[in-house]
């Protein structure tokens, strides 16, 4: 191990023991790499730590093994891996034949394995995929950790918070999610960021109230929750208003606001603009044309057990054009991304970071095992200090 890997090391270690200091609270710093948010976490006995990409939108937990981080794996990303080494843990087990999980932009096959997990004071028998085939040539990092739910995990593995979950380790049957002011790179180190498993800090970041958001099932029959998924009944902009319903689903693995294409012009016209004239660049965003004179309301069902009077019918998670300014389209600094691309026909957003970086978010499982789940989403606006600087 080099100088700077041990100083970085070290540092992410400090740092993680002085943030576990609640009981049932751990916090995992967030480090950017190439625009990737990771977490570290140390694996196997003895330990090595991994840099894993934290992602809502899976549920498999996965490392490369030692083949497929020194060379039989491409690795375009500009940082070394840390494979895993199955037979040099002592803690080690393999539980299942290989897997394959298929991503929007990978894929990966492993076998199911058991190790130790470490997270500052906190130490567990985690299940994960050890991968040996991947096709993730750009992450900059060792694996993913999927924080979707246990339902939709490969391998025979389970997602980390159920697993500490399910052993009775987190005060609280939820994570929290701030990403911090820095989204590309935050150079080797923590930067703001944090992810925090068994609690949340409300008080620390929104400014006002959480709008929370009833998760809803999905699947086949019976059907059970799988994704972080809510149900979405209309957008509206400053000139149109469509109203539907379709479901959101909120992915930190995403890196954009997917429409479906059937609706992607209408969402485009709700704030004035034509799609078209985009696509056949007619029109390139300028990032003056992002400000807070205009914004999307993206309105979702209430929760029909918290108010007196019955239910509020909408829920709204506003954003304004201020906040999907995003610079560099076309080779530009004066000119900003599209905020939405088309995606699929059948009847789902997928809401990524452009949404989620703008707000603290909390994942409440609402119970403590998967017959008592009543799973919500909640959004809070960031106070001022805590907003990513662009």
């Amino acid at each position: 191990m080099d100088m700077a890997r041990t100083a970085r090391a070290a540092f992410v270690a400090v740092a993680l023991a002085q943030a576990a200091t609640a009981a049932g609270v751990v916090e995992m710093p967030i480090t950017f790499r190439n625009s990737y948010a990771m977490v570290s976490v140390e694996a196997a006995t003895p330990g090595e730590e991994h840099f894993l990409r934290f992602d809502t939108g899976s549920a498999s937990t996965w490392i490369v093994d030692k083949h497929c981080a020194q060379r039989g794996c491409r690795n375009y990303s500009g940082f070394p891996r840390v494979g895993y080494n199955l037979s040099a843990s002592t803690t080690g087990d393999q539980i299942s034949p290989p897997a394959t999980v298929d991503y929007l932009g990978g894929k990966i096959i492993g076998p199911g394995v058991r190790d130790t997990f470490r997270l500052g004071d906190t130490t567990w028998n985690q299940t994960f995929l050890m991968v040996n085939e991947s096709s993730w040539a750009q992450l900059p990092g060792d694996g993913f950790m999927g924080l979707a739910f246990d339902t939709i995990s490969d391998g025979e593995t389970h997602t980390v918070c159920e697993t500490l979950l399910g052993e009775g380790v987190l005060a609280a049957p939820r994570f929290g999610l701030y990403l911090g002011t820095e989204l590309n790179d935050t150079h080797g180190q923590p930067g703001a960021g944090v992810l925090t498993l068994g609690g949340s800090h409300e008080d620390t970041y929104v400014d006002g109230d959480v709008t929370w958001l009833p998760a809803i099932k999905g699947g086949g029959d019976p059907a059970e929750y799988q994704l972080w998924r809510a149900p979405l009944l209309k957008f509206s902009g400053s000139n149109w208003e469509g109203q539907f319903k379709a479901s959101g689903v909120f992915d930190t693995g995403a890196g954009s606001i997917s429409v479906p294409s059937l609706d992607v012009y209408l969402m485009y016209q709700s704030i004035g603009w034509d799609f078209a004239a985009i696509l056949s660049h007619d029109h390139i965003p300028k990032c003056t044309e992002f400000n807070a004179s205009w914004s999307v309301t993206f309105s979702f069902a209430g929760d029909d057990s918290d108010t007196a009077d019955g239910p509020d019918k909408y829920r709204n998670v506003v954003l304004t054009g201020d906040q999907l300014a995003r610079p560099g389209y076309a080779n530009r600094d004066d000119a900003c991304w599209p905020p939405f691309e088309p995606g699929n026909n059948d009847g789902f957003f997928l809401f990524g970071t452009p949404l989620l970086d703008r707000f603290y978010t909390v994942w409440d499982f609402g119970g403590t095992k998967p017959d008592e789940y009543k799973p919500r989403i909640g959004f809070g606006r960031l106070k001022k200090e805590h907003k990513p600087r662009f």
